[in-house]
């Protein structure tokens, strides 16, 4: 097993692949084939293609209305308000829908996904137009989406702006890439998760060495493709909202809206991410999170994020996708790439499940010194996260340095959501820091009385200090 770091890249000989196989210039030419197909089976039968038709025999035989009910048997009417019931739970997938408008990759896929359909009966928006107009609602507001390949995501751009603009949360599969021009082993070690037995053997791409300066050995595309995903997100180009022109200058009245306007949730599966094998992250992704697509979203999950500096770094920077109260969650891997597919790793015997932090909380409740140290100011006002629908529990605790958050119970595909208490200076799970929060209560001036809050004058339980007295902490 060799320990070497992977150079991030994004392969020449993938890329040109993807050019090709673009959907705009795969849809040309079948359409080409068609056409030749056509030709031919008109010259075999002895038709020229140029010439014009023939107008078709007519019959003599007038057809009436009431011949023509005759003729065809009554159909039973259903009333529309049952079709239209019935075509909602028909466009309906019981699963997340993968990589939609898009040719699905067998190595991107679980077994289930393999095995089983949608469960969607797409043929409906074949029958009528109505039926298109009202089923091309459902289908694309009702489900969920899976993508696996940032060209997938880009292709979702297909889909009219009135549909996106109802999609509130999208997960994102993100499967490294290894490429080496050398004949060499490269594995996960077995660390990476409880269900791993021995080091799993990574499926690396084979290169020719070329005869250039282009950097060789073990490469990625891991990073990078992250980068490509959080690209996609943003602004399509739309043909409707044609810029206005004035000289050389061009002049777009409003912003373009962004390929899911209305997106709340993000969800990232990063898969063959292994400790130490990628390095840092390429720059493009600060601008990105913290900046083009920053103070956006209501929560990110991430599974699968290295351990390492370079998984802490790109933690740290998806946080900035998150408005202010947002909630960032960090779980262990749930899937693990191998040669054929993408398999399930378990839950079980995992410690502690995962790791729930609540980003900028203080900003939004402090008046001065107190406020959050990377607050930006850009001349915009980002509202804060909305807070949880429901009644949270009783706790003495709850103060101007708390905040409660509905967290998910498990990542297992279920909804179910429980109450937890936040430090609002931290980020962190009240419980972790309870011990360090509440040293200073009985710190005051005067004996046996508790400390007052410098942020909102009341007395509770974990206290903010005065400035003085936590610089003089961190001195010690």
């Amino acid at each position: 097993m060799i320990n070497i770091s992977a150079w991030e890249c994004r392969d020449q000989a993938d890329q040109a692949e993807i050019y090709y196989n673009h959907p705009l210039r795969a849809k040309n030419r079948r359409l080409e084939d068609e056409n030749l197909a056509l030709k031919r089976l008109l010259r075999e039968n002895g038709i020229s293609w140029q010439g014009r038709p023939k107008p078709a025999q007519t019959s003599n035989a007038r057809i009436t209305r009431s011949t023509s009910k005759a003729m065809c048997k009554p159909l039973p009417h259903i009333p529309v308000e049952i079709q239209l019931r019935i075509m909602f739970f028909a466009l309906i997938s019981p699963h997340p829908i993968v990589d939609p408008l898009s040719k699905l990759k067998p190595e991107h896929l679980l077994a289930r996904e393999k095995s089983k359909t949608n469960h969607i009966a797409i043929h409906f928006l074949a029958t009528c137009k109505a039926y298109y107009a009202e089923g091309t609602k459902y289908l694309w507001t009702n489900n969920s989406f899976t993508f696996t390949t940032p060209e997938a995501l880009k292709n979702f751009a297909e889909v009219d702006l009135a549909f996106r603009c109802d999609i509130k949360e999208v997960n994102f599969r993100i499967i490294a890439k290894y490429y080496d021009d050398e004949e060499r082993a490269h594995k996960i070690g077995r660390y990476h998760h409880p269900d791993l037995k021995k080091p799993v053997k990574l499926t690396v791409h084979k290169r020719p060495k070329e005869n250039n300066l282009a950097r060789r050995g073990f490469r990625t595309y891991g990073w990078y493709q992250l980068v490509d995903f959080l690209t996609a997100l943003l602004p399509p180009f739309d043909p409707s909202r044609i810029p206005h022109y004035n000289g050389a200058v061009i002049e777009y009245p409003t912003p373009l809206p962004k390929l899911l306007p209305a997106l709340e949730k993000l969800r990232i599966d990063f898969v063959n991410f292994g400790d130490d094998l990628l390095n840092s992250p390429p720059p493009q992704l600060h601008d990105l999170a913290s900046h083009q697509l920053g103070c956006t979203l209501n929560e990110v999950i991430l599974t699968g994020v290295p351990g390492d500096d370079s998984g802490q770094r790109v933690a740290g920077e998806l946080a900035g996708l998150l408005k202010d109260e947002g909630l960032i969650i960090d779980h262990a891997p749930v899937m693990l790439g191998v040669k054929n597919g993408v398999r399930i790793l378990s839950s079980e015997g995992l410690s502690g499940g995962y790791t729930a932090k609540v980003v900028r909380a203080m900003r939004v409740i402090a008046h001065h010194h107190h406020d959050d140290a990377h607050s930006h100011f850009f001349g915009a006002e980002f509202p804060a996260a909305p807070h949880d629908e429901g009644e949270p529990p009783y706790s003495m605790y709850h103060s101007c340095r708390t905040i409660w958050k509905k967290v998910p119970v498990g990542l297992d595909g279920d909804d179910e959501r429980g109450w937890m208490l936040f430090d609002r200076m931290s980020g962190l799970p009240w419980e972790e820091v309870e011990d360090e929060a509440t040293m200073f209560d009985f710190l005051s001036d005067e004996e046996e009385e508790m400390m007052v809050c410098d942020n909102c004058g009341e007395i509770h339980p974990g206290a903010i200090p005065p400035v003085e007295m936590m610089d003089f902490y961190d001195e010690l």
